[in-house]
């Protein structure tokens, strides 16, 4: 819910959470972590927008992970276990995603509001300057965190093309943005509702993310199920959040991140899935080439989900980018 909401709004915005999908997201949630993240807990945060939930697992220094638009944390669940050998790994989910409290995004100005979550979050964890690894609109979020507070982001390390890196938006976002719209309806809306709580739909579902990742077949049951339910749960802020940032022409000017990528003074690992369909590789080579202290790695054969792909590869590429490996590997 947004900071500053009298009783009766705080009240209407709680109304927003679907039962169904509150009740499915959280089980789905403990059967993929039981299966990815063993050892993983979870607990609550209060933020000044609303309380969010935050997974944590190892030990060590600290690193945080910021999942993409209409995802939830438990997104990063294929590389955790992977990184939490050498840090203790802090994966909170943004305002209206997964277990968070509502918000509405309407009139937001989405890069102060990444910079308040983010500080929030640091703030709440006991956390100074730390590195920040983001998908998608999670980079999008770290990078305008990065540019407000300079002094507590000591890396950034994105997988998958950031937001903001270019205006065109993939038919997959048009298509999540209908269906967001349609799924708020009461007709045809309840239907489609009843239709996702079913395990059913996770063939739509999987079907769905064939746009975002090149291999489907490789994302788990359970992450399918965290994902309708995540729909069914938070489809109203959801849906303001994709209709304020994404127009007929693409993102709106606010979310363009074009002109800041020499401003970024940190070292900064760009993750590339060779088939990511956001932008081409020669797009993110040539942002990567921006950044002062900017390096770029390829992975064939994978996605804008690259870790889905490649889980491995990809958290052995992090883990050398924050020099948490021995011997380190041929860049690409």
């Amino acid at each position: 819910m947004e900071a500053g909401a009298n009783g009766s709004e705080a009240a209407d915005l709680r109304k927003w959470t679907d039962e169904t999908g509150d009740r499915g997201l959280r089980e789905a949630r403990k059967r993929l972590l039981s299966r990815y993240a063993q050892g993983a807990r979870t607990r609550k945060l209060k933020l000044s927008m609303g309380a969010t939930e935050v997974i944590e697992l190892g030990e060590g220094p600290p690193l945080v992970l910021l999942h993409g638009g209409l995802g939830e944390a438990g997104e990063w669940a294929p590389i955790l276990t992977l990184l939490a050998r050498r840090f203790h790994l802090y994966v909170p989910d943004r305002p209206g995603h997964g277990l968070s409290d509502p918000f509405d995004y309407r009139g937001v100005d989405e890069r102060e509001l990444c910079a308040r979550f983010l500080a929030d979050v640091l703030d709440e964890c006991g956390l100074g300057s730390v590195p920040l690894i983001g998908c998608s609109m999670g980079g999008f979020c770290a990078i305008a965190f990065y540019l407000r507070h300079h002094d507590r982001v000591s890396r950034l390390i994105l997988p998958g093309m950031p937001a903001g890196l270019q205006k065109a938006v993939p038919p997959g976002i048009y298509q999540a943005q209908k269906l967001l719209r349609q799924v708020s309806t009461l007709f045809p809306g309840a239907l489609i509702r009843w239709g996702m709580a079913k395990p059913s739909a996770r063939g739509r579902m999987r079907k769905v993310l064939s746009g975002f990742v090149a291999h489907p077949e490789r994302v788990p049951e359970e992450f399918l199920d965290c994902q309708r339910f995540n729909f069914l749960r938070n489809r109203r802020s959801l849906r303001w959040y994709l209709d304020g940032m994404v127009t007929a022409e693409g993102l709106t000017p606010p979310m363009l991140l074009d002109q800041h990528w020499p401003e970024i003074l940190v070292p900064t690992t760009f993750i590339w899935g060779e088939r990511d369909v956001f932008a081409t590789v020669d797009q993110g080579r040539a942002a990567a080439a921006r950044v002062p202290a900017g390096r770029f790695e390829l992975i064939p054969d994978a996605g804008h989900g690259v870790w889905f792909d490649e889980p491995d590869r990809v958290a052995e590429i992090i883990l050398d980018s924050l020099g948490a490996r021995v011997n380190p590997i041929k860049t690409g």
